[in-house]
C-alpha cells in the first residue's frame, strides 16, 4: 500500500510541471488577447469612428437649424408676397373707383340777357344803350353721383382683405363668399373670386381653389386677374397630381399671356415637372 501511495506521488510530481506550463501558456495567450483588445479599443479606427459619429450628430443638427430657419424664411416670404399682392390690389381698385365715381365737371356758360332777362340769340350791339344788360350765369345741372362705394360694396370688400392680410385665411373665405350675393352686381366680383381661390391654395383646400380660380376665368374673361387666376388654377392641378391637365394650363399662360410675371412663374414651375 505504502508503495502504491509513493507511486502516485512520483506521477503528481512528474505531471506538475506540465500542467503549471499548460496553465502559464493558456494565462500568456488570454493576457495577449486582452492586450489586442485593449489596442483596437483605444486604437485610431474606433476613435476615427466615434469622431466621425460626433461629427454626424453635429452636422444633423446644424442642418435642422438651417432647415427651420429655412421654412421661417420662406413663410415670411409668401407672407410678404401676399401682402404685396394684396397692397397692389388694393391700390388698383382704389384707382378704379375713384375714375368710376368721379362726376364730370361741366364750366359754367355766361349768355348776355336783354333788359327782361330772357337769353338773347342776336349779338351784342355796339351802340350804347340806356339800361345795362346783366350777366346771368347758365348753369347745366349735374346729376348727383349714385353712392358707388355702397353699391360695389368696397367697404366690404376691403374688410375681407384685411381679414385675408392678417392671415385669419377661413374667415376671409366666409367673407368673400358672402360678398357675391350681398353685391350681385359689383365690379369688385373677380377681385373677389381670386382671393377666395388664393385662400383656398394658402390652406390647401385645391379643389375649392380650382373651382374659384375657374370661375374668373369663365366668368370675367376681361378681367386682369385672369392671368393670375389661369396660373394659379394650373399650380393647383398640380398639386392635385393632375400633372398633364397642370402642364396644359400653364403653357396656356405662357402662351396667352407672355411677358408677364405669370409667364414667368409658369415656365419655372414647368421646368420643374419635366
Amino acid at each position: 500500500m505504502r508503495k502504491m501511495a509513493m507511486k502516485a506521488l512520483a506521477v503528481t510530481l512528474m505531471l506538475s510541471p506540465m500542467m503549471t506550463a499548460n496553465v502559464l501558456a493558456d494565462e500568456a495567450a488570454l493576457n495577449q488577447r486582452i492586450d489586442r483588445l485593449e489596442r483596437i479599443i483605444k486604437g485610431q479606427g474606433l476613435v476615427s469612428l466615434l469622431g466621425r459619429v460626433d461629427q454626424l450628430q453635429n452636422e444633423i443638427q446644424r442642418l435642422n437649424g438651417e432647415n427651420e430657419a429655412l421654412h421661417h424664411e420662406l413663410d415670411m416670404m409668401n407672407k410678404r408676397q401676399r401682402d404685396l399682392y394684396l397692397d397692389i390690389d388694393q391700390r388698383l381698385s382704389n384707382q378704379s373707383q375713384v375714375v368710376a365715381s368721379t362726376p364730370t365737371i361741366s364750366t359754367p356758360v355766361t349768355m348776355p340777357n336783354d333788359v327782361s332777362g330772357a337769353v338773347s340769340s342776336e349779338p351784342i350791339s355796339p351802340e350804347p344803350v340806356i339800361t345795362e344788360p346783366t350777366a346771368t350765369p347758365v348753369i347745366i345741372p349735374v346729376a348727383p353721383s349714385a353712392p358707388v362705394a355702397v353699391e360695389n360694396g368696397e367697404a366690404a370688400y376691403q374688410s375681407a382683405l384685411q381679414t385675408l392680410r392678417s392671415g385669419q385665411y377661413e374667415q376671409a373665405i366666409t367673407a368673400l363668399s358672402a360678398f357675391p350675393e350681398q353685391y350681385p352686381n359689383s365690379n369688385y366680383l373677380p377681385n373677389t373670386y381670386y382671393w377666395q381661390g388664393e385662400a383656398n391654395y394658402v390652406l390647401r383646400q385645391f379643389d375649392a381653389a380650382i373651382t374659384a380660380f375657374k370661375h374668373v376665368i369663365e366668368q370675367f374673361p376681361a378681367s386682369s386677374k385672369v392671368a393670375d387666376a389661369t396660373l394659379k388654377l394650373g399650380f393647383s392641378e398640380y398639386e392635385l397630381g393632375q400633372t398633364d391637365t397642370a402642364k396644359v394650363t400653364l403653357t396656356k399662360v405662357m402662351n396667352n399671356y407672355p411677358n408677364t410675371s405669370a409667364a414667368r412663374l409658369a415656365k419655372v414651375r414647368l421646368n420643374k415637372m419635366k
